[in-house]
């Protein structure tokens, strides 16, 4: 069940508030226009909106973009705690299998025979990261854990008959 504070609450909250928004928006427009209007008026508006609006929509990414520069994981100088993680029919094998609360953890994943779904979930059940598992290669995940406790690990890929058993976990100290 969804909280009020949870991120899905308040996206769905501001997409919300932005549609009533848009819709009073149209309402009074639309109760506000009688009859023809110049083409020449509508033109003349509509290049002067043009303008601002490209102005305004380029000024919002490069705002997007340099708050999340700040989110990236390389852009941290701090080292990693790196887990080595191997998936094989049917489970994962997690080294170590404790991990240090508030420090960058990289899992470095892999598979020793067919294509498996790494999928972490926190001790309250939700998602919080998910990569593939491939034989031969070695894929990163990069993660900060707050909440100390144990979490779990899923294959989150069809990998064969016992698909459902491959479960595995951590702790988080």
């Amino acid at each position: 069940m969804l909280r009020y504070g949870e991120p899905q609450v308040a996206v769905g909250i501001a997409f919300l508030v932005i549609a009533l928004l848009l819709g009073a928006l149209f309402v009074t427009v639309a109760r506000h226009t009688v009859g023809d209007v110049e083409y020449e008026r509508v033109q003349t508006v509509g290049y002067w909106l043009r303008k601002r609006w490209l102005a305004f929509l380029c000024a919002l990414l490069v705002l997007v973009v340099g708050l999340s520069l700040f989110e990236l994981p390389y852009a941290k100088g701090s080292p990693r705690r790196v887990v080595h993680v191997t998936g094989l029919q049917f489970a994962w094998i997690i080294a170590p299998a404790t991990v240090p609360r508030n420090t960058p953890v990289r899992f470095d994943v892999t598979s020793k025979d067919v294509n498996h779904g790494f999928a972490i979930y926190d001790p309250h059940g939700h998602m919080i990261g998910t990569v593939q598992a491939m034989p031969g290669y070695h894929n990163k995940l990069d993660l900060t854990f707050h909440t100390p406790g144990v979490y779990r690990v899923l294959c989150f890929e069809l990998c064969g008959l016992n698909h459902h058993a491959m479960q595995a976990s951590f702790t988080v100290r």
